[in-house]
């Protein structure tokens, strides 16, 4: 087995980036500004008659979200203000506003959309309409 020497001039040269980047998320009050984009986490799971979506919302209240149905299209929609007003250092909890749209391959029948917003964690829950149903054929009968 060959030993194998770490280039002294590529460390320095990582230490000087690890330090710059330290420098610009500490001392920079202009970076805390920018808020990244707001898309919050999404489970999406089925069981045999419904589908749920769970959407992390936390510190967001019933009238901050709006919720619909088109088709086999669901919408969550919700805002999040900037309550603190102050300067900040350091921002990782998002503010804004937000939108997801989610194409489901289910058919789902809008009149049974339930939303209950608990603890920060929305849950909207929508009945699945039957893919199939059985057509009574009509006419006249041959023999």
């Amino acid at each position: 087995m060959r030993p194998t020497w770490a280039d002294p001039t590529q460390q320095f040269l990582e230490l000087r980036d690890r330090l710059y980047r330290l420098l610009d998320e500490s001392f920079v009050p202009e970076q805390a500004e920018r808020a990244p984009d707001f898309s919050p986490p999404v489970d999406i799971l089925a069981t045999d008659d419904r589908v749920v979506i769970l959407v992390e919302a936390p510190g967001m209240s019933r009238e901050q979200i709006a919720v619909s149905v088109d088709d086999n299209v669901v919408t969550i929609r919700g805002e999040r203000a900037d309550e603190d007003g102050g300067q900040y250092y350091l921002r990782e909890r998002p503010v804004g506003s937000f939108s997801r749209s989610f194409s489901l391959a289910w058919h789902l029948d809008p009149d049974t959309i339930d939303a209950r917003l608990e603890d920060g964690l929305l849950e909207v829950s929508v009945r699945r309409r039957a893919g199939t149903r059985e057509i009574e054929v009509s006419g006249t009968q041959e023999q």
